[in-house]
């Protein structure tokens, strides 16, 4: 866990989730796949932070931080409903991460991601701290979770690669 020395603080609407110590603040429209994605995650050991929304904050030492806005951190699954993701997967959750990428999922679009090798990353600022924002193209029947655990662990090679 993570200390909350709150420099400056936001609340936004995604999903954050912490995978192989990556903290990924997942964005998209409504119903594209964001709390699949964190369940998906969740089945897999990776943790759940928060969903639909994230309280962020700046850390001195941390750079960006999110946690939850309630302690008992639920998720929605469409169709399905609301649960206390403590209650699905008792591990499967922590109070707060790092925010060490932005990943944006989107419809998968053909003119735009068909054939497309690289991904579409930007740079933008969060609270003043620069990050990476990756689109994430979603093709139908596609887990996005899968997707999101990749963009993890390309961040983390990158990381190492860096060193």
């Amino acid at each position: 866990m993570l200390y909350w020395d709150m420099v400056a603080d936001t609340i936004l609407r995604g999903t954050l989730v912490n995978v192989l110590g990556t903290g990924i603040f997942i964005q998209g429209p409504s119903g594209i796949g964001k709390s699949l994605s964190a369940l998906s995650l969740m089945r897999f050991g990776h943790r759940l932070v928060a969903d639909d929304l994230v309280a962020v904050a700046r850390h001195e030492l941390f750079g960006l931080v999110g946690r939850a806005l309630e302690e008992d951190v639920r998720i929605e699954i469409r169709g399905l409903g609301v649960f206390l993701a403590r209650s699905l997967f008792s591990d499967g959750t922590v109070m707060s991460s790092p925010v060490n990428v932005i990943v944006e999922l989107s419809k998968f679009v053909e003119e735009r991601d068909a054939g497309r090798i690289k991904p579409l990353i930007t740079e933008i600022k969060m609270l003043d701290h620069p990050i990476q924002k990756i689109l994430v193209p979603v093709p139908t029947g596609t887990d996005p979770g899968l997707l999101v655990e990749l963009v993890a662990r390309t961040q983390i090679i990158a990381g190492l690669e860096t060193k």
